[in-house]
């Protein structure tokens, strides 16, 4: 049986129930599938029940009760021995059939025909229903040579030919029925195992999304959290070197920490909240909805490069933004890479350029690309990179992530990231996004 990642059985809902491909359900068994079902269910739960009374109800058929015949006490032993041993019929299905042949030859050698051979009819049922092919096979041909030997000595129709042909047809009939009886069964299987293993690979796909999800919104809190802390931080600095100086500044600065401080706490909550497990009441959802208006404000974009420009200004370093080329449309997941990789290349230029007193953003509209360069002027710590070597970053950053991450939000994009020493000085950012219109409304 199928697992999920966590434990659980995808299929203990129910076996009927199963998604196609693509997460839409299946349509459920009709009519006959149903019923056959529901029976085989039935006929499973209480098999020794059923058997019994087959095999009861047969030897007393066969045995004249309830037919106007009289059947000696010496041929009751034969019809007990070719119907009672039916009862076992599925626990043991190639013994009863060889007990029942065997007790039907001692009869073909000392008695008339007796209407208890049809015994055999169910035993080979049983055999073809429940046995590999080869014991069907010998099973049938077992049947066949009585079939031959009982026409031969006692023509039940008449004379031989007909004798044989009926008697091959009805052997014939049930080897047919069991066939048809295993290929239903075995398409009940399947279908139940294809149910299993399409919720099995829903959950799968469902699990693989949730992680996917989470390991998105992970980046985006690595963006917006080093960002915010790292504008806290050089706000702070600021406030404590110019609170003598400058108390008035030093206040500005210390209120400017606390409004980005705000603005980090409202980001960490609503990207937290999506990380949230279980499942809210309806009643606990709108009561959030109306305190947390705001919790699932839209992802930042172009428009609010100039905030995010605004924000680090007020940290004391110049930031200057360009535009050039013809402006378009670009899709919601474009604007929200572009806003990301200004916003890491400024929390570096913070973090780790020694010196730095300005940062210029330069971005190039050719539909349906965009160039992004981020240029600051000072110097970068660490180990210099060898001269004509592109840089990766790392010296940087530390040995932290953030180009790395700048490179994966490049990439879903069929672009570039650059990062490394620029020409005149400082360190350059240079992205290439390709793809990037939005599409067109219908």
């Amino acid at each position: 049986m199928y697992h999920t990642v966590d434990g659980s059985n995808p299929a203990a809902a129910g076996r009927k129930s199963g998604p196609v491909a693509g997460g839409t359900p299946p349509r459920p068994l009709d009519g006959a599938w149903q019923f056959w079902e529901r029976l085989r269910t039935w006929d499973q739960r209480f098999a020794i029940v059923v058997d019994s009374t087959l095999a009861l109800g047969l030897f007393l058929v066969c045995s004249g009760w309830f037919l106007f015949s009289n059947v000696s006490h010496a041929d009751l032993w034969f019809v007990a021995g070719l119907t009672l041993p039916l009862i076992l019929r599925r626990r043991a299905p190639i013994s009863v059939f060889m007990v029942i042949a065997i007790v039907a030859f001692a009869q073909w050698t000392t008695t008339a025909p007796l209407v208890a051979d049809s015994a055999l009819l169910v035993a080979l049922y049983t055999v073809t229903a429940e046995c590999d092919w080869l014991v069907v096979v010998v099973a049938a041909l077992i049947l066949e040579i009585g079939v031959i030997l009982a026409t031969e000595r006692w023509a039940p129709i008449g004379n031989y030919s007909k004798s044989l042909i009926f008697l091959t047809g009805m052997a014939a009939a049930s080897l047919f029925a069991g066939v048809v009886v295993r290929a239903l069964r075995s398409q009940i299987d399947w279908l139940a195992e294809r149910a299993a293993r399409l919720e099995f690979e829903r959950d799968q796909q469902t699990f693989l999304a949730a992680a996917a999800e989470r390991a998105r919104i992970a980046r985006e809190m690595h963006d917006v959290v080093s960002h915010n802390i790292q504008v806290m931080v050089t706000l702070a600095d600021a406030a404590a070197v110019s609170q003598r100086s400058d108390p008035r500044r030093a206040t500005e600065a210390m209120h400017d920490v606390a409004h980005t401080g705000r603005q980090a706490l409202g980001d960490m909550r609503r990207l937290l909240g999506l990380l949230r497990d279980g499942e809210e009441t309806a009643g606990t959802v709108r009561t959030a909805k109306r305190n947390t208006a705001n919790t699932f404000a839209p992802q930042p974009g172009l428009a609010e490069l100039e905030g995010l420009a605004e924000r680090v200004r007020s940290t004391g370093l110049t930031v200057t933004l360009t535009r050039s080329g013809t402006p378009f449309a670009l899709s919601g997941g474009a604007e929200l890479t572009v806003f990301r990789i200004v916003q890491e290349a400024l929390t570096n230029t913070m973090k780790h350029a020694h010196s730095a007193r300005s940062a210029a953003i330069a971005l190039t509209f050719d539909d349906p690309v965009v160039t992004v360069i981020v240029v600051d002027d000072g110097r970068p710590s660490g180990v210099n990179p060898p001269d004509g070597a592109p840089a990766t970053g790392q010296a940087c950053i530390g040995g932290g992530h953030g180009v790395v991450g700048m490179t994966e939000r490049a990439a879903a994009f069929d672009g570039s990231l650059v990062a490394g020493p620029h020409p005149s000085g400082g360190w350059q950012v240079a992205v290439t996004l390709r793809g990037c219109r939005a599409p067109a409304l219908l």
